[in-house]
């Protein structure tokens, strides 16, 4: 059973400092929608597969939680 939690901070401005709204989320899919992205995109920049871009400028993410299988 996976007990992931996503965590999003969405910021005001570029340099983070202004906080604007903490969203909490089940799936990568969910936050791809809230910010009107693809999932790979979203996945890609958690991993630091690629640099940030468009909205994730505003963000940091988080995973919070285990995933336990078995």
């Amino acid at each position: 059973m996976r007990n992931i939690r996503w965590v999003v901070f969405l910021f005001e401005d570029l340099e983070r400092k202004k906080l604007l709204k903490t969203f909490e989320f089940k799936t990568i899919k969910e936050i791809a929608y809230i910010l009107d992205m693809k999932q790979q995109d979203i996945s890609n920049y958690f991993h630091g597969l690629i640099k940030e871009r468009d909205a994730l400028r505003y963000c940091y993410i988080y995973q919070i939680g285990k995933d336990k299988c078995g």
